[in-house]
């Protein structure tokens, strides 16, 4: 392998350990997976010894292939979860476990702070609308009902920053990540004392903020120990996951757009002015890149619903049958002969911020076939995700291209569809794994390798654009009315169904 940096990518069901080369070139990955804790309704929690054993574990296979590992590492770089936290006590041990992203228990606080204005109040002071997402939240449900824990509580520190900690014993954060906490002015990059006041949080528990492309340590003797790395090895402050991934993606400055169609469906846009939604549609977080910032928008079930597709009428097949899916799809007419699919499999986000959406397939008949619902999935989470650029392209920001990543990227006519549908070219990546070139990108910043964003250009490598086709953008334009009108006049019913969720 040759020398180059160790990207860590802290993900929500496991991490990813990279070396890549100096030059982008991937030189090999481990991966280690680690369970969600969830035992009662909206509990989603991780313990965070089981991250730090992943990494060591994973860094273990890499040095087994080739034992100079720790010499060819002439940096680290660490992007992460976003939002998810570790409470630390007066050792700086963690208090139980770590309550992550997923995690819905704070909807009475959000609920309340919608009730007295001091929801309103936080996207004033702060440009973002708390959500059950948000830290913030989260912590205020644990000082109301574990009280126990919160005593103890010295420091709260967000998950990839935990990792950095056990690295180099600095606490330190950056202000993607501090963005996710609804108490981060992204305006100044700075925490907000009056958001912090009005919520009763002590900001001394929160860590510093550093910039995303700085040296914020070294590797310490004991960390040395655990994980076999080099004593000394200098650690970037790195970021938050989805927007390493973006900067790896080739958003190095104003104007560019980069989609992830993943677990999740990730529209973002780099602006150099912070951008506010008066609607409260996307949100506006700071980038990894200083003096930018981040216009995003997430759906909440992208090409996970294939992949529940996949698992309610296929559970025995591999991840092969998506190949299968896709040559399905490529025969089926574009609008699934008039089958429209809502993909909001667990509520949705962005832009409608309705947690009791539910998924539908509109205008099923007799002549309908499984290919149709594949195709109609397909396109209908490119619906999702056009609903998302079309309040980008609101708030002022042009673009004719996307860069696009993860899963749904895989599928030569799911880009295809996806080019037709947005009305952009579709741009994809000679490699997937763009966290890896971002935490790179970062590191080369901060060791002053390179002095502009811009010079990593070279690294970010397109492999294939797909050009809209004129005819079939104006079908699915017109299709894509249909599918907003479909759950204009169906979301009171959506909310009515709650009622029987449970029986």
């Amino acid at each position: 392998m040759k020398e180059g940096i160790l990207s860590i990518d802290l993900g929500t069901m496991g991490v990813k350990v990279t070396l890549v080369s100096m030059n982008g070139e991937i030189q090999r990955s481990a991966y280690a997976e680690y369970p969600i804790i969830s035992e009662q309704p909206g509990q989603a929690e991780q313990d965070p010894a089981l991250w730090w054993k992943g990494i060591i574990d994973c860094i273990k296979e890499l040095e087994s292939h080739d034992v100079r590992l720790p010499k060819l590492v002439n940096a680290i770089s660490i992007c992460g979860q976003m939002h998810t936290h570790v409470y630390l006590d007066s050792e700086d041990n963690p208090i139980g476990p770590s309550i992550t992203w997923l995690d819905q228990r704070s909807s009475e606080i959000i609920e309340e702070w919608n009730r007295d204005g001091r929801a309103d109040r936080l996207f004033e002071l702060t440009w973002n609308f708390p959500t059950t997402t948000y830290a913030a939240p989260q912590i205020c449900w644990v000082k109301r009902h574990r009280p126990q824990v919160f005593a103890k509580t010295k420091s709260i520190m967000i998950a990839k920053d935990y990792i950095k900690y056990l690295l180099t014993g600095n606490k330190i954060t950056d202000p993607s990540d501090a963005s996710g906490t609804a108490v981060f002015d992204i305006r100044t990059n700075k925490w907000s004392p009056e958001a912090l006041d009005l919520i009763g949080l002590d900001g001394h528990l929160l860590s510093d903020v550093m910039p995303s492309a700085r040296i914020m340590g070294h590797i310490t003797d004991r960390a040395g120990k655990e994980t076999g790395l080099l004593e000394g090895t200098p650690v970037v402050n790195g970021g938050s996951d989805h927007s390493v991934a973006e900067l790896g993606s080739g958003l190095l400055g104003e104007g560019e757009v980069s989609c992830i169609v993943g677990t999740a469906g990730v529209v973002a846009a780099c602006t150099s002015t912070p951008v506010i939604d008066p609607k409260k549609r996307v949100m506006c977080w700071s980038y990894p890149l200083e003096g930018y910032w981040d216009i995003l928008g997430i759906t909440q079930t992208a090409a996970s619903s294939l992949t529940w597709f996949r698992n309610t009428f296929d559970k025995d097949r591999s991840n092969e049958v998506f190949d299968e899916y896709s040559s399905m799809a490529e025969k089926v007419s574009p609008g699934s002969e008039g089958l429209v699919f809502l993909p909001y499999l667990m509520g949705e986000r962005t832009p409608l911020w309705d947690s009791k959406a539910r998924g539908v397939f509109f205008g099923l008949t007799i002549k309908h076939s499984k290919a149709h619902m594949v195709r109609a999935i397909m396109e209908g989470v490119s619906f999702s995700i056009k609903d998302c650029m079309k309040v980008i392209e609101e708030l002022g920001v042009s673009f004719d291209g996307v860069n696009v990543m993860g899963g749904g990227s895989k599928s030569p006519v799911w880009r295809r569809i996806q080019s037709d549908v947005y009305g952009k070219k579709v741009m994809t990546l000679e490699t997937q794994d763009t966290g890896s070139i971002g935490n790179l990108i970062l590191t080369l910043l901060a060791m002053k390798e390179i002095r502009d964003p811009l010079e990593a250009a070279r690294l970010v490598r397109r492999v294939e654009t797909v050009d809209p086709d004129p005819a079939r953008a104006e079908k699915y334009e017109n299709l894509f009315g249909i599918y907003k009108r479909i759950y204009d006049r169906t979301h009171s019913m959506m909310a009515e169904l709650e009622a029987y969720a449970d029986e």
